[in-house]
C-alpha cells in the first residue's frame, strides 16, 4: 500500500479515555467554551444540575438520568481556576484531569450536600453564580451557602456552548449513528408477520448492547402505522410499541437512537412487513416518494444563515400536514435546542438561525388512508456551504 488507510468513522474502537477520537481534547474544548461564556456573562461559578450539561462540562461518564428528576447540584465549574468539582461517590468514569479531592459524595440529605459544597472555597467568595435549574429548597440553601452571590441563569451559557459541535463531537455522533443504524438493521432482519412491536424494541436494544452501548437515546418507535384516522388533521402515528402483533402487508415505522460517549445518534425508517406471498403495493411506494420529495425540500433549506421558519415553510409547501413531532431538533448530548415545527409557530422557528457546526435530527411523516404512513428521519450537520447527512442506512424496497 502506498497510502496509509484512514478510517472515516472509528466506530466503537474510539474509547472515551484513549483511542482514535481525542476525547481529552474534546473535553478541554468544551470547558474552554463554557469558561469563555462565563467570562462574557461575568459568572464566577457555574452550578449544574441537569445531566446533559454536567456530562458536557465535565466529561464524566455517570448513570444517565435524562428524564425528569429533582434538582441536585452535581457539577461545579470555577471560572478563575477552571477547576471542575463533581458529585460522585467513586472515580469510575471520571476523567483523569479531575482529581479525587474534587469529588463530593452523594447524599439523600440536601443539608449534607450543601455542607459538602461549602468546602469548595470559591463558592463563599462568588459574586455571580449561574445555575441551569433550581428548586425552592436548593435556592434557599445556596443563598445561605453563598450569601454574597447573585443567582442568575446559567442555562444560556451552556446552550450557547453546546450549540456548535467540534470535529471530535461530530465524530462521536457519527459513531452513535452507525450503532443506531446497525440496531435498526437487526430489527429489519427480524421483521415478519406475527412479531410483536415490543419484540422489535428488544431486538434493537440487544443489538445495541453488542456494541458495548447500554443507553438508548429514546424509547423508540417500532410500530405498525395506522391505516385509519379519527378525523384529526394531524397524520396518525403511534410512537410507543405495544404487544400488537404486526400483520403481513403493514408498513412499520422504525425509529430510535443510542448514546455513544454521551452523544446521540438516531435514524428513522419505514419498512414493509412481507410474508411469503406478499409484495409491495404501488400505493406504498408512492408514500416513500412523497416523503422523499418532502426530505429534498427540507434538505435544500439546511444551510448556514437560513432559519427554522424556512424549514417549516418548505415542509408545508409540499402540501403535507405537520407531523405529531418536531420536524427538527438539535442533537448532541441528547436532545438539544432548537425545536422546529412545534405549536409555538413560525415566529419561534424564525429565531433559530442555522450555523456551521450545528447538528440536527430532521424528519417527516406522510400518511394515506387505507395504506398507512412513512416515517423517515436523518441526522445532519450544517457545513459552511450546506449540510452533510450523517446517517447512511438505505430506505429498502419501498425506494426501489
Amino acid at each position: 500500500m502506498t497510502q496509509p488507510y484512514k478510517a472515516r468513522n472509528p466506530g466503537t474502537m474510539a474509547h472515551e479515555f484513549g483511542g482514535t477520537i481525542d476525547f481529552e481534547r474534546m473535553r478541554r474544548d468544551r470547558r474552554q467554551r463554557c469558561l469563555a461564556g462565563m467570562e462574557r456573562n461575568q459568572l464566577d461559578l457555574l452550578l449544574i444540575g441537569r445531566d446533559g450539561n454536567g456530562r458536557y462540562l465535565s466529561g464524566a461518564r455517570r448513570l444517565w438520568m435524562g428524564g425528569g428528576h429533582g434538582f441536585g447540584p452535581s457539577c461545579v465549574l470555577v471560572r478563575e481556576s477552571g477547576e471542575v468539582f463533581l458529585l460522585s461517590t467513586w472515580d469510575d468514569g471520571i476523567p483523569s484531569e479531575i482529581p479525587l479531592d474534587h469529588l463530593y459524595a452523594l447524599s439523600f440529605s440536601p443539608m449534607a450536600t450543601i455542607e459538602r459544597l461549602k468546602q469548595i472555597t470559591p463558592l463563599a467568595k462568588a459574586r455571580r453564580i449561574g445555575v441551569d435549574s433550581m428548586s425552592p429548597l436548593f435556592e434557599g440553601l445556596l443563598r445561605a451557602a453563598a450569601p454574597n452571590a447573585e443567582l442568575v441563569d446559567g442555562e444560556a451559557v451552556l446552550r450557547a456552548a453546546r450549540r456548535i459541535k467540534t470535529a471530535d463531537e461530530i465524530q462521536c455522533i457519527r459513531t452513535a449513528c452507525a450503532i443506531a443504524e446497525a440496531a435498526l438493521s437487526a430489527c429489519i432482519d427480524a421483521l415478519r408477520p406475527g412479531i410483536f412491536e415490543t419484540e422489535l424494541l428488544g431486538v434493537f436494544e440487544q443489538r445495541m448492547s453488542a456494541f458495548n452501548v447500554t443507553a438508548p437515546a429514546v424509547e423508540g418507535t417500532f410500530c405498525a402505522t395506522p391505516r385509519t384516522a379519527a378525523g384529526s388533521h394531524i397524520p396518525p402515528l403511534r410512537q410507543l410499541p405495544t404487544q400488537y402483533a404486526i400483520n403481513e402487508g403493514e408498513l412499520v415505522a422504525l425509529s430510535s437512537g443510542v448514546l455513544y460517549a454521551g452523544y446521540e445518534g438516531s435514524a428513522g425508517r419505514t419498512w414493509p412487513c412481507l410474508g411469503s406471498g406478499s409484495e409491495i403495493k404501488p400505493a406504498q411506494r408512492e408514500l416513500y416518494q412523497r416523503w422523499r420529495r418532502l426530505w429534498d425540500a427540507m434538505r435544500a433549506q439546511l444551510r448556514p444563515g437560513n432559519h427554522g421558519a424556512a424549514l417549516r415553510k418548505a415542509y408545508e409547501d409540499t402540501g403535507e400536514p405537520l407531523p405529531p413531532f418536531p420536524i427538527a431538533n438539535g442533537a448532541g448530548i441528547g436532545w438539544e435546542p432548537p425545536l422546529i415545527g412545534t405549536a409555538l409557530g413560525p415566529q419561534a422557528d424564525a429565531r433559530e438561525v442555522f450555523e456551521p457546526g450545528m447538528v440536527l435530527s430532521v424528519g417527516g411523516y406522510v400518511w394515506q388512508p387505507g395504506v398507512g404512513g412513512y416515517l423517515g428521519r436523518e441526522m445532519v450537520a450544517i457545513t459552511d456551504h450546506g449540510c452533510e447527512t450523517l446517517t447512511a442506512l438505505g430506505h429498502g424496497p419501498l425506494a426501489e
